[in-house]
């Protein structure tokens, strides 16, 4: 493929109009040592050990003169993609106004990493993305790069280059050392390797250079690292790196009906009343309430979308299925919401398949918690082997497929579910009964895994939320009111004795919808204007969080009163045996924050029971996270851009350049002060 780019710029109308000349470039790594493996970075050292050299020979041949006289080069992945015209000229301005710099790039600026921000390092949050120009007379970068090559050998290898290069400066700087990951620390024969310490000499760089900013950042360049996008969240940037962008709801293709779960008409009333001033797709909604319930409110006081009451004639978890929607699509969520100020739905361009995400279902994200193992165990019934786990409320559900769905799910489990555990697992049926952690009814799971046995799932596009992220479409806005309706009544009483009870609230940030109130809520919450989200301010390494959370799954932060409640007396369920909250497991229904660790935060505590035959494994939780975000920075599409020499395999280095442009003077030169 670089044969044909190379062709492709010397064409009529190519990018030869704007350079001299192209250059295949070999780094001449031994096919042995071109290593790039996500999946072992937290056992292999040079697991990005191609990466990291490659980057070396780049700065390196630059730097030579032996392709020309330049004092630095703009390192372009393949999935930096230009979205604007006269980019190069806006790049080549940037250069000229923020000179003299060391690295002149983006940091992250893209919203998948909100949820768990507090727990993200410094060096992380504030490292320049490798897609960014290099001053290779800087005096500052010589010493970083050089400080790579000497760690080639060395466990710090195991992070990429530019991620790592943010590390020393930070270190320097605030003296955080940075942690790696346990196995790498290990030699040979299992025991630890001690580094050498370089704080004093990464502070004596500091000290020399810190004042002058060597690390500069431009708005010309946005850093998204894998994030889903659709054309509402692009801001100032010429050049977009690891996005994947696609198109928005259209209403002229798509008419998408709300369902609202419904058990008092106050909740859903709160999500009816700010429904027109949000921007969604759904042109009807339905509530479901239950059969005994009245109603008096006229709904076309309070919204424009025409609002009808189903009452129900089964069980409330079988609302999915019980729905009459007339719609060719509907989403489905329950009146302890309200809509998102922005319900970005996702569709591919072209063909308009809809987006969805799912979480993968391995141990660190799902199979740890007892309800999400239970919902993957229940849909290999459909399909075997099912490893994708979709929260309800993030599935556009087809109507037409659902029917076909739901009247199998309803042959398979009875009309309302009292076959699913009963007629299947008869014994551990008998043994556990109602207090099974599971669902009751049909997921949004099932019916994938439904999809897929039928070979229909190619009416979606999944995701992967850990890879790529998502955004709720739907915000929690009573939470207290939720734990307290799920509760028995005796579980009830007592926590309703709690004095502290009435002053619990909430303080996490993702709950303020408007910048006013998320820079006003005296938690220190940052606004992210590009996606119109509240997330928390970062921290200082190991720091504290700005409120005590949960165990995880859940991401929202609750104060816990159960160690204030007395302990029953035997026999009883175990906790750990009990609902994800400490909720009575008998009750039909679980919070979708109960279900999976969708962001992979918090400070996890171990499990100690797991459903049936789920592994349990050490793992941390900030490893999963850091183990996220060094593999997929420079993560790219295999079949956009194959990089490496076929006869010989080595990584090739694709370079572009004009006399004319980059000008062969000291543009960005640091003075000659390379020998300091």
């Amino acid at each position: 493929s670089v044969d044909e780019i190379m062709d492709e710029f010397f064409s009529p109308g190519g990018w030869s109009r704007c350079f001299d000349n192209i250059y295949a470039i070999e780094a001449n790594i031994p096919k042995e040592l071109d290593l790039y493996i996500p999946s072992a970075q937290e056992e292999l050292y040079n697991w990005v050990n191609g990466p990291n050299r490659q980057f070396e020979a780049a700065f390196r041949i630059i730097q030579s003169g032996e392709w020309g006289n330049y004092d630095g080069f703009y390192l372009m992945e393949g999935d930096s993609v230009p979205v604007k015209n006269y980019w190069l000229d806006v790049i080549l301005g940037e250069i000229d106004a923020y000179k003299p710099f060391a690295v002149l790039g983006a940091q992250y600026d893209g919203d998948k990493w909100d949820a768990f921000y507090e727990q993200i390092p410094i060096s992380l949050l504030h490292h320049t993305n490798g897609n960014g120009i290099y001053n290779t007379s800087h005096p500052l970068l010589e010493r970083l790069v050089g400080q790579l090559e000497v760690e080639a050998p060395c466990p710090y290898n195991s992070i990429p280059y530019d991620y790592r290069m943010s590390q020393m400066w930070v270190e320097g700087t605030l003296g955080i050392v940075p942690k790696l990951a346990p196995k790498i620390m290990l030699n040979e024969e299992g025991d630890n390797i001690t580094l050498s310490d370089n704080r004093k000499m990464f502070s004596k760089w500091a000290q020399k250079w810190q004042d002058e900013d060597p690390y500069r950042f431009t708005k010309a360049i946005h850093n998204y690292a894998a994030t889903n996008l659709i054309p509402r969240h692009l801001g100032p940037e010429y050049i977009i790196h690891g996005a994947k962008l696609y198109s928005p709801w259209d209403p002229s293709r798509t008419e998408i009906t709300l369902v609202i779960s419904e058990w008092f008409f106050d909740r859903s009333l709160n999500l009816i009343k700010s429904l027109d001033s949000k921007d969604h797709p759904f042109s009807k909604v339905i509530i479901m309430v239950p059969s005994s319930a009245s109603n008096s409110h006229d709904y076309r006081k309070y919204t424009r979308v025409p609002v009808t009451i189903q009452y129900r004639d089964a069980p409330d978890f079988m609302d999915l299925c019980s729905a009459q929607v007339s719609t060719d699509w509907f989403m489905i969520t329950n009146a302890y919401h309200v809509v998102a100020n922005h319900v970005d739905l996702m569709f591919t361009p072209g063909k308009f398949v809809p987006v969805i995400p799912f979480t993968p279902a391995t141990y660190p994200f799902c199979l740890k918690y007892p309800y999400c193992n239970e919902i993957v165990r229940l849909s290999q019934r459909w399909n075997k082997g099912h490893k994708q786990v979709v929260l309800d409320m993030d599935m556009l559900y087809n109507t037409k497929e659902r029917g076909a769905f739901c009247a199998e799910w309803k042959t398979r489990n009875g009309e309302n579910g009292e076959d699913l555990y009963a007629k299947y697992e008869p014994v551990r049926y008998e043994h556990r009964g109602d207090t099974i952690i599971g669902p009751k009814g049909p997921t949004g799971t099932d019916y994938l895994a439904y999809l897929i046995r039928e070979k229909k799932d190619s009416i979606y596009k999944m995701t992967d939320r850990s890879l790529y992220g998502a955004r709720n479409p739907f915000v929690k806005v009573h939470r207290k009111e939720e734990k307290l309706d799920g509760m028995s009544e005796e579980e009830l009483a007592r926590r309703l004795g709690w004095s502290l009870m009435s002053n619990v609230t909430e303080c996490s940030c993702d709950r303020f919808e408007t910048e006013e109130d998320c820079l006003g809520s005296g938690l220190g919450c940052e606004w992210r204007q590009l996606f119109e989200s509240c997330h928390p301010p970062e921290m200082i390494d190991d720091g504290v969080p700005i409120c005590s959370t949960t165990d995880a799954p859940t991401m929202s932060p609750t104060l816990s009163i159960d160690e204030y409640l007395k302990e029953t007396e035997a026999p009883t369920i175990e906790p750990m045996q009990e609902g994800l909250d400490g909720n009575d497991p008998d009750t039909n229904y679980h919070s979708e924050d109960d279900i999976i660790d969708e962001n992979a935060g918090g400070d996890i505590s171990e499990v100690q029971f797991v459903e049936r035959n789920a592994a349990v494994l050490d793992v941390d939780s900030s490893s999963i996270l850091t183990r996220m975000f060094k593999s997929r920075e420079h993560v790219f599409d295999k079949g956009d851009v194959d990089d490496t020499n076929e006869s010989t395999g080595n990584r090739l280095l694709l370079a572009v350049s004009s006399d004319v442009i980059f000008a062969q003077s000291d543009d960005i030169s640091y003075g000659g002060n390379s020998s300091q």
